[in-house]
């Protein structure tokens, strides 16, 4: 797929959000996934997909597309689409299932001493939420 079509696409799927339309810019962008479109693209499409099904009340299905977009980041030592799997479980109240992503996140090799202690704060962040959750 080449750029050009890859905006057209990205644009098309926008205005069906914003007109509210989220079954079709799930139709849409799922197109993507499928495409020949670089995996770090569809990494990022698949962000797009697990907020649209959350939009549509499927966290199943959203927690799913986080799965998928991880598969294709894993692979290019990237890690945007397990952050935002992190964040999404804390979101909806699921603290104690996020806080292995972070802690998994840590033993990876290509996370720069900056990023380590941005991950820790997170985790020390999130523990306390989840102690605060318990009581």
């Amino acid at each position: 797929m080449d750029y050009e079509e890859y905006v057209r696409s990205t644009d098309q799927a926008n205005r069906l959000i914003e007109s509210r339309k989220f079954t079709e810019a799930v139709e849409a962008l799922s197109r993507l996934v499928l495409s020949d479109l670089s995996d770090i693209d569809k990494s990022t499409v698949c962000i797009n997909l697990a907020v649209l099904h959350d939009r549509l009340g499927k966290t199943d299905d959203a927690l799913a597309w986080y799965d998928r977009g991880i598969g294709y980041e894993q692979v290019y030592c990237r890690y945007d689409v397990t952050e935002k799997k992190a964040q999404y479980l804390s979101q909806v109240g699921r603290t104690r299932d996020a806080i292995p992503l972070y802690e998994a996140l840590l033993k990876q090799p290509y996370l720069s001493e900056a990023e380590k202690v941005r991950v820790r704060k997170q985790i020390q962040f999130l523990l306390g939420k989840s102690t605060a959750e318990w009581k």
